[in-house]
């Protein structure tokens, strides 16, 4: 069976007040505090005959921002960023496996999970947080992000003697009881894209604050050829509990799935 996908999704939001500022405003020193994190990651992959050729890269984003220059402090936090697989061709024969156990737990602050068994699966997260004080201060916070899978060509042979063609993805006992920011990505199967973002302005006294994350995923061009069902398995069992804050969980089977949560929030006072 042999089959063309092609997915395309445009994801924008914006918050936003008025005025213009300029000057980036000194950090704090910051608080002192001592977390004690106890994590096991178990992220295991078996595959012994897989052929590959194509392009994987990530590469950057420009972004630039004009403020008045009579403004008294700025502050601006910016993340963009883009991941790309173009022209791949693989063909898979054996199992792959990926697993989190009793992991990322009892945190403050924010946290960050990708977890992906199979191919050319695409995850990432993302936080800019910005914050200013004075009467003519501003603080601007932006995400921005391009996630593509162009050309590739993906065939699922009769597996290797004594194994199977599963993909697995697990997530067990993990991510619980988190104060602040947490993303989590899970994936198993091939060319799947999975994000989560967040952007934060706080002004204090301010004339701006303005918050944005937004990007895009593209799925296109992908032939699939298979001589037997595809068996691809992700869960999360005793996980993402007792979180206090934001949460963004993508979990996802399959084939070039796309999954995005984007929140931006900004805020004068």
């Amino acid at each position: 069976m042999t089959a063309m996908l092609q997915k395309k999704v445009l994801f924008v939001a914006l918050v936003g007040m008025f005025g213009a500022a300029h000057a980036v405003e000194p950090p704090t020193q910051p608080s002192t505090s001592t977390t004690k994190i106890s994590n096991n990651l178990s992220n295991t992959y078996s595959n012994t005959n897989v052929s590959l050729t194509g392009t994987a890269y990530l590469e950057g984003i420009a972004v630039y921002e004009v403020f008045d220059p009579k403004a008294d402090a700025m502050a601006s936090a910016q993340v963009n960023d883009v991941q790309k697989n173009l022209g791949n061709k693989l063909n898979v024969t054996d199992p792959t496996n990926a697993s989190v156990s009793g992991s990322v737990s009892n945190i403050q602050g924010n946290a960050g999970v990708n977890n992906a068994s199979g191919f050319f699966n695409q995850q990432a997260n993302n936080v800019a947080i910005s914050s200013a004080s004075g009467k003519s201060s501003g603080a601007v916070a932006s995400t921005s992000f391009e996630q593509m899978n162009d050309g590739n060509s993906y065939t699922f042979a009769q597996p290797m003697p004594g194994t199977s063609n599963q993909m697995g993805a697990s997530i067990s006992n993990s991510l619980n009881n988190i104060q602040g920011n947490a993303g989590v990505n899970n994936a198993a199967g091939a060319g799947n894209q999975q994000k989560n973002d967040v952007a934060l302005a706080s002004a204090s006294s301010a004339v701006l604050a303005t918050a944005s994350a937004g990007g895009m995923q593209v799925n296109q061009g992908t032939s699939v050829t298979t001589f037997f069902p595809l068996n691809g398995s992700a869960s999360l069992t005793g996980s993402v509990n007792g979180i206090s804050g934001n949460v963004g969980l993508n979990n996802a089977a399959g084939l070039s799935n796309q999954q995005v949560n984007s929140l931006s929030v900004a805020a004068t006072h």
